[in-house]
């Protein structure tokens, strides 16, 4: 065997580490923990509440209306603008780590054993080889794509923020409904009882035929339209007190009894 094909190097094998590995390197992005409006506000209303009782010095009505704000913003529709906003952070972080997907890192090595050759062959040098590679349409492209995430974030941020206020204003405009059929049912509550008291009395002298077939119609006819104005105040006050249950998640009793 002659010089050059003792001399021969060995075949090198090529070492590539994987990107997924450097992403494990580094440090994994935190649950999104901003929640626009609604830490603030929770975190006010705990001092206003303390397990399940009022702890501050508003009036009752007050109380419930700062109650019901806060069941409500716990509720599923606004959760969704909290995983949007989360979704909006993870799309930041992931635009900012991009340049990892684009690095090409490899080494080379001889395997030669160095030990066993003889010293009179000769080495080859180097014996380890690194390389990288870094596209240039990268320095134009990241810079935008990350502002553009960043916009992302902040719109979603708003949004909460704007659905929080809509809830707020849903929910406080539900209960003002709600009280206001509550008293006009009292009030025809009344006028119902005491028209049935006076169609008793109407009842009683037409038997005796003190009064006439017309007075008894018109004194049933009268009866009949204040107990049906009843009925449907009775159902439009059942129809508020759902829909406020839908948006707070519990009974409207176990909210009322902090007055």
């Amino acid at each position: 065997m002659n010089g050059t094909s003792r001399k021969k190097r060995a075949l090198p094998r090529l070492l590539t580490i994987p990107t997924f590995v450097i992403l494990l390197l580094t440090q994994q992005p935190a649950r999104a923990q901003h929640v626009g409006g609604s830490r603030s506000r929770t975190d006010s209303n705990s001092t206003l509440f303390r397990n399940g009782r009022p702890t501050g010095s508003l009036n009752p009505d007050s109380l419930i209306q700062e109650r019901l704000v806060q069941l409500a913003l716990t509720g599923p529709v606004y959760s969704v603008s909290t995983h949007q906003i989360n979704y909006a952070e993870y799309n930041l972080v992931r635009a900012k780590r991009t340049w990892l997907n684009l690095l090409s890192i490899s080494a080379d090595y001889n395997d030669q054993t160095f030990a066993k050759q003889n010293p009179a062959v000769g080495y080859v040098y180097p014996k380890y080889f690194f390389g990288l590679t870094i596209p240039i349409g990268l320095f134009f492209t990241m810079g935008p794509d990350i502002k553009k995430e960043r916009e992302n974030v902040a719109i979603a941020h708003d949004n909460q923020d704007q659905l929080a206020r809509s809830i707020r204003a849903e929910v406080l405009s539900k209960y003002a409904q709600y009280k206001t059929y509550g008293s006009l049912l009292a009030v025809q509550t009344n006028v119902v009882d005491d028209e049935e008291a006076l169609r008793r009395q109407v009842e009683k002298k037409f038997q005796d035929g003190s009064i006439t077939i017309d007075q008894y119609n018109l004194a049933n006819k009268i009866y009949g339209e204040d107990l049906t104005k009843k009925l449907n105040l009775q159902l439009q006050l059942d129809l508020l007190k759902l829909d406020i249950e839908k948006m707070i998640g519990v009974n409207l009793e176990t909210v009322l009894r902090i007055r």
